[in-house]
């Protein structure tokens, strides 16, 4: 029972602390909790039986084609794997992008659906291997394989479905129908080609004596996964720099007094401002102020869309700014964001 619970935390425990890790990247503009937990279980659950279902029937011609057992496995781990897996786990994305394409912003939370996904579909994907390791060495084997799995590539499934999730988002920023489908393809694409990557270099390990393919593989992951970093901190810029325009287009307006751009454009102010306003005992309004400030950054990506590739958005943004304009209202006199 406790070499049980072993390898359901060492399968589950890491996948969602990386999760967590990923929404703290998210500084802005928080995506609804349930939406996240709603894609962490599209990963760990259908996109599962999904893939094993069409892995399954991708099969039957690998082995058709195959001359021997490297290209049999070859195939099948750097073909049908990546087409497969990725395939299931893009489709949460675009049932949010058909549906909830409201919630997508900025290339941040695309790489936030894409990444909660991974971590799902990596979690689930662990607690079999991880048993299959325990069958063969023992808690031993669980252990090592455990290192490889959740530490060393314990990133990748998140990283390669952020890719696609990035296609997606990218694919909000422009108007030209063609570019936003290329855009699309250009994600998943990528999204297949560091998989297969990936799964190559790794079924090349297992017939080399050597490591030099097992030290490829961590070099291009790692690589990848940087790369989906330094994206990850340009989108958090772009965002304060949408933010910030917004904020000067209001305080022309008189809508709001130009020193709340230095609140509203850094999220540790805004913390401060929150935290003074609760420690002072107004518990409401550190609430409400909370609420005004997800409002306003909200609207602030509704204008950017409404101005540059949706200006069907223009509906969105005149709901968003009834709603903050009233919060503002509710706010006392003197808190750190200021009310006229």
């Amino acid at each position: 029972m406790l070499d049980v619970l072993l390898i359901l935390f060492l399968s589950l425990g890491p996948m969602i602390l990386y999760a967590m890790v990923l929404w703290w990247f998210d500084r802005y503009e928080k995506e609804p909790l349930p939406l996240l937990i709603a894609a962490f279980f599209w990963g760990a659950i259908p996109s599962i039986i999904l893939a094993l279902i069409f892995e399954i029937i991708l099969d039957i011609p690998i082995v058709a084609i195959s001359p021997n057992q490297l290209t049999y496995d070859l195939l099948g781990a750097s073909v049908v794997a990546p087409l497969a897996e990725e395939g299931v786990k893009a489709l949460a994305l675009l049932i949010l992008l058909l549906l909830l394409r409201r919630e997508i912003d900025s290339p941040m939370d695309g790489l936030i659906y894409g990444g909660i996904v991974g971590f799902g579909f990596a979690a689930v994907e662990n607690i079999f291997y991880l048993f299959g390791a325990y069958t063969e060495g023992g808690v031993g084997g669980v252990l090592f394989l455990a290192f490889l799995r959740a530490g060393l590539f314990g990133l990748n499934h998140a990283m390669y479905t952020g890719f696609t999730g990035l296609g997606i988002a990218l694919s909000l920023e422009v108007r030209n129908k063609v570019l936003k489908v290329l855009l699309i393809l250009a994600g998943f694409g990528m999204a297949m080609l560091t998989h297969a990557l990936h799964n190559a270099f790794a079924t090349f390990t297992s017939y080399s004596e050597g490591l030099i393919p097992l030290v490829i593989a961590v070099i291009l992951d790692w690589g990848g996964i940087l790369f989906m970093l330094v994206i990850a901190i340009w989108s958090f810029f772009l965002e304060r720099k949408r933010i910030v325009a917004y904020g000067e287009a209001l305080a022309r307006l008189n809508i709001i007094p130009r020193a709340e751009i230095e609140i509203l454009k850094s999220t540790w102010q805004r913390r401060m401002a929150r935290l003074k306003t609760l420690f002072s005992g107004n518990v409401k309004g550190w609430l409400t102020m909370n609420r005004y400030h997800r409002k306003v950054t909200k609207a602030a990506f509704a204008w950017h869309r409404m101005n540059h590739s949706d200006p069907k958005a223009q509906k969105a943004l005149i709901a968003l700014e009834q709603q903050f304009q009233v919060l503002r209202k509710e706010l006392v006199p003197g808190a750190h964001v200021a009310v006229q």
